[in-house]
């Protein structure tokens, strides 16, 4: 696969049963051609909440269109709730349906309301092979904190050896002297199933390892790997010491 980064779109067209590209680089000007059977356009999303007039009812929305609120997904008008892709925070479904969850309890629990936390929602993208992320990156990770970084390979596995030692890996970040889990990424084999103990781990306790590297798992099973990447820790290269 070949990612060619900093073009601009400039020209579409369709020739034949193919489409043609025409894209410039925004750094020296050159132009490039691509052509392929098929084009996809990721246009992101913006929010309509202000075609519902909000500010009638005393919601606000932030700078960008989104509908405000506050750790317990409260708007700035009480009793009244906000979530899923119109508060423009985590945009997935599960990140809804759980929030939906949460507005249900804060709303019948006045006194022991429950906080959204947003650092631990995971996501996945269902390509081939699949992809799954949690919590922060290594480069955003070490900005903040001291960290440890642990990668294994699902080929290394017993599993993985069955399956035909397929590409894909296993990357978790921690920070160094608590052992709490700050991330996680992978690239493989049902990655979006196998982040799940390490998402789990995030959000009990202290949201440290100890779980996971403790916890026996079942031989030959696949996540075997996440046990595998908090096994391999060490300091990554170039690390700034935190103060």
């Amino acid at each position: 696969m070949d990612i060619f980064l900093n073009y601009e779109a400039l020209e579409v067209k369709q020739e034949g049963e193919n489409i043609t590209l025409i894209a410039k680089n925004r750094l020296d000007g050159t132009e490039k051609t691509f052509t392929a059977e098929v084009l996809m356009v990721a246009a992101g999303r913006s929010p309509n909440a202000f075609t519902l007039d909000p500010e009638k009812t005393g919601v606000k929305l932030d700078d960008h269109g989104f509908i405000i609120v506050n750790e317990y997904l409260e708007t700035t008008k009480k009793h009244i709730y906000a979530i899923g892709d119109a508060i423009g925070k985590q945009m997935f479904r599960h990140a809804a349906n759980y929030e939906a969850g949460l507005v249900w309890h804060n709303n019948t629990n006045d006194k022991h309301k429950a906080k959204m936390d947003f650092s631990v929602v995971p996501h996945g993208v269902f390509t081939h092979p699949q992809i799954a992320s949690v919590g922060l990156k290594e480069e955003e990770a070490k900005q903040h904190y001291n960290i440890l970084v642990g990668r294994a390979e699902f080929k290394n596995t017993a599993m993985g050896a069955a399956m035909g030692f397929p590409e894909g890996f296993v990357k978790v970040i921690v920070e160094k002297e608590t052992g709490k889990i700050l991330g996680a990424h992978i690239i493989g084999p049902e990655a979006a199933t196998v982040i799940q103990e390490i998402t789990n781990a995030m959000i009990m306790g202290n949201g440290d390892y100890g779980p996971i590297a403790r916890g026996m798992h079942i031989h030959p099973a696949l996540n075997e790997v996440v046990q595998n990447a908090f096994g391999a820790l060490q300091e990554p290269e170039h690390q700034h010491q935190q103060h």
